[in-house]
């Protein structure tokens, strides 16, 4: 299946298709972390994408003409992005499929003279948090102004 793995930019017109994506995958993550507010994910709209697309870098994982994973990289600095939306189809988590998308994610971020990237998630997540740490990523804050323990995480380049 790999193989078959298909890394590209979205467009605006996977915008529906990647909402429904991302709230999957975001519930999925909620339910994983005990977190029981709400997350920004579920209140944004397609419209709200397709203004995401043009202007940040947003990756798709594409299988099958099936999205089956996204990840938004936002400039916050000329050397220093934000990496959010990171979502893998649920029936998909623990196969590999993340772990592609971060490589094609860093891949970008090298190749645009990034030099520091940066990234929320639950502290109560135990499965995520080790698999930032183990791709170099160093907590540097934690907060729970969102209702939840969650870290903010940096990896330099």
């Amino acid at each position: 299946m790999h193989a078959d793995i298909i890394f590209r930019q979205a467009v605006p017109a996977d915008s529906t298709e990647l909402l429904k994506l991302i709230q999957w995958a975001m519930q999925v993550y909620a339910a994983k972390s005990g977190i029981t507010t709400p997350l920004d994910a579920f209140s944004e709209t397609v419209f709200d994408l397709e203004q995401q697309i043009a202007r940040d870098h947003v990756i798709v994982a594409e299988h099958k003409h099936a999205l089956i994973g996204t990840v938004r990289l936002v400039r916050r600095s000329p050397d220093q992005a934000y990496f959010t939306r990171f979502a893998v189809h649920p029936h998909l988590q623990q196969t590999g499929v993340g772990r592609l998308l971060f490589q094609a994610a860093e891949a970008w971020l090298l190749q645009n003279g990034f030099s520091i990237v940066e990234l929320h998630t639950a502290l109560t997540n135990e499965t995520l948090v080790n698999f930032y740490q183990s791709r170099g990523f160093v907590l540097v804050e934690t907060d729970s102004s969102r209702g939840y323990p969650r870290g903010l995480f940096r990896k330099i380049l």
